[in-house]
């Protein structure tokens, strides 16, 4: 396999799963949250908003960024 494709396969892969468990940590934190403020469902503020979506624009670039590694160390 072309080593930019294993750069950007490894990179996204490793994306989804930086964004899940950040999804699933911020999700957590709103249920425990709710829990302490003694109601069923608490949405997530502002600076969590703020947080995945930036680390979505991280997880879109960083594919590219795996491929420009995987071309610099594949020579």
């Amino acid at each position: 396999m072309h080593a930019m494709l294993m750069g950007a396969l490894g990179a996204a892969g490793l994306a989804v799963l930086l964004y899940f468990f950040e999804y699933s940590s911020i999700n957590r934190a709103a249920a425990e949250r709710a829990a302490r403020k003694h109601v069923k469902k608490v949405d997530i503020d502002g600076s969590e908003r703020s947080r995945l979506r930036n680390l979505g624009w991280f997880c879109l670039i960083l594919p590219a960024i795996g491929a420009g590694l995987g071309w610099l160390l594949g020579w």
